[in-house]
């Protein structure tokens, strides 16, 4: 058994099932201090649950990590944190697409792109694995994007400003077209027509106008940038367009377009380079391609691919 590995687990899932008291999650902080060894299988063990998708064909195939028991603690005290314990590792193995489409008021699946005329005459087309919430509230008309891209053809409404809320990104609007692409860390928006308004909190906000674009890159707003409408915009054609994209990106990218999930093996797989323009309607055509003209391995499993360099071991199936 890989001892630090499976206290890892067993860590990570009391701390997030609410009954953890303050003395416990001091004592977890200082189990993942105490050597290199445990603070690395806790990043593992982080990563795995964040990336890992749904490995049978039910969550009811996945067997719950078991916590300690603990002792002096009657068994009806046990079965409050039990049963918490056990929905979040249910929810941490569905991939995260399927939950966050649960309680988002409008939501796509993969490879569906869905048009929506919102209340307000604002006209919405959604790509695959895209969430977000819509209300009006406050004269504001709102929008928080969970995952995914959208293409937003808001209608001019000066009394009622139109706000988009992506992670750490603020974009505000009373009438324009633009794109906002939500991946990961980084949101992209790309402002085909009018002014739009962009910003985060604790910054004023940066004037985006017609053909130009401004990435939030690890929560950091950029300088705002010509439009590559090329790339930014293909997929409303049909298209993906890659430039020198790490493959990390790109299997981010084709995430909206099929099921499951990719977790990588290595950090040299992550940064290979990828250039290409692709047809969306074919990501395993892409994939194929990839694993053609690319050192690297992919290993795919129900649910789940492994990514790693050519030259690195994959783990036996």
């Amino acid at each position: 058994m890989n001892e630090p590995a499976t206290r890892a687990r067993e860590w990570l899932v009391l701390l997030n099932s609410g009954r953890a008291s303050a003395a416990q999650r001091a004592e977890a902080e200082a189990w993942r201090q105490a050597s290199a060894a445990n603070a690395e299988a806790w990043n593992r063990a982080q990563r795995l649950w964040g990336l890992i998708g749904e490995l049978g064909s039910s969550a009811a195939a996945v067997d719950p990590v078991p916590l300690p028991a603990p002792r002096r603690r009657s068994r009806l005290g046990w079965a409050a944190p039990l049963a918490a314990a056990a929905c979040l590792v249910i929810a941490l193995w569905l991939p995260q697409e399927r939950w966050v489409g649960w309680y988002a008021d409008i939501h796509t699946g993969a490879g569906q792109l869905r048009e929506v005329a919102l209340e307000d005459g604002s006209i919405l087309m959604l790509n695959g694995n895209t969430a977000l919430d819509w209300d009006m509230h406050g004269g504001e008309r709102r929008v928080r994007l969970y995952q995914g891209q959208a293409d937003f053809q808001v209608a001019k409404d000066a009394k009622h400003p139109f706000v988009i809320q992506a992670g750490p990104a603020r974009i505000r609007v009373t009438g324009t077209r633009f794109d906002v692409n939500y991946s990961g860390d980084r949101v992209l928006l790309s402002v085909s027509e009018g002014r739009v308004e962009a910003s985060q909190e604790g910054q004023p906000a940066v004037a985006v106008t017609a053909q130009q674009q401004v990435l939030w890159q690890h929560g950091v707003l950029q300088a705002v940038q010509p439009l590559d409408a090329s790339q930014a915009l293909a997929w409303q054609r049909g298209r993906l367009v890659f430039r020198s994209q790490p493959l990390e990106e790109v299997f981010a990218e084709l995430a909206r377009y099929q099921d499951g999930r990719v977790l990588f093996l290595d950090d040299q797989a992550r940064r290979l380079a990828v250039t290409g323009v692709f047809s969306r309607q074919q990501p395993q055509a892409i994939f194929d391609a990839i694993e053609a003209t690319l050192p690297v391995r992919l290993t795919r499993l129900p649910g789940l691919l492994l990514v790693s360099a050519s030259g690195a071991q994959a783990p036996a199936r």
